[in-house]
């Protein structure tokens, strides 16, 4: 009978056994086994921009791409208290304006409002209704996203709404609180909170970034000087920048 002779293990063969293998092409291994992993969950278009930033280095673009998340996250507080305040200042202005609650349902606000915001005010009745709640008015206000708030600042509305719109800011100085100047504020807010909200990278330019937390920092002030005060510590915007400051730059 022949003998079999002993073969030496196959890579992968070592990577199960343990044996026959160094510690640099096990951690070539690892490495390569997480890379690819990191691919296929993150996307290697999504990641391509911060290989880009770090001449190909996983390491650091996995880093980074981390790094991205937290300073998105420490957003959150400071955007939820704009949007949710932007709205209920909103919902008081145009509540007195068509004399209702309901001024969403108001023949006179149903004439000038366009087909996008019309149709958004149905989804928002279907959404509540098809998780089988109550329709009410706070659930309505509650459900629109923060582009249909931003849309009744348009040029359209400017000799319909704006008169009553503008007492949603009594916190804004006069020669600031003009309906372009709002409405330029409150698009580049909606524009950087979407950018978040869809995971996308905020954290390539610290000027910028600062830029935006100032906007919407001023923005709440607008809405209600004392807001900022309640604000201050759930706002970590700063310490998570400089934190992560060496990772992004």
């Amino acid at each position: 009978m022949r003998k079999c002779r002993n073969k030496e293990p196959g890579f992968f063969t070592s990577i199960r056994t343990g044996r026959g293998i160094t510690g640099t092409a096990l951690q070539r291994y690892i490495q390569m086994n997480y890379n690819t992993i990191v691919e296929t969950i993150i996307s290697k278009e999504r990641l391509q921009p911060y290989l880009n930033l770090h001449s190909d280095n996983y390491k650091k673009a996995i880093t980074h791409y981390k790094a991205n998340i937290l300073i998105s996250e420490s957003f959150y507080p400071i955007i939820s208290m704009l949007e949710v305040g932007l709205r209920n200042s909103i919902d008081r202005q145009l509540s007195r304006k068509f004399n209702s609650e309901k001024w969403y349902e108001d023949i006179e606000f149903i004439k000038i409002a366009s087909r996008h915001q019309i149709n958004k005010i149905s989804e928002a009745r279907a959404n509540i209704q098809s998780a089988k709640k109550e329709v009410t008015t706070g659930r309505i206000i509650s459900e629109l996203t923060f582009g249909y708030w931003t849309s009744l600042f348009d040029t359209k509305f400017e000799t319909i709404l704006w008169k009553n719109l503008r007492f949603s800011f009594p916190n804004c100085p006069k020669n600031q609180r003009k309906r372009k100047t709002i409405s330029s504020k409150l698009n580049g807010i909606r524009k950087f909170r979407n950018r978040i909200f869809h995971h996308e990278p905020i954290s390539w330019n610290l000027i910028a970034l600062n830029s935006y937390k100032e906007d919407i920092i001023e923005a709440i002030n607008w809405l209600d000087k004392d807001l900022l005060k309640w604000l201050d510590e759930l706002n970590h915007v700063d310490m998570i920048i400089e934190k992560y400051r060496g990772t992004i730059s």
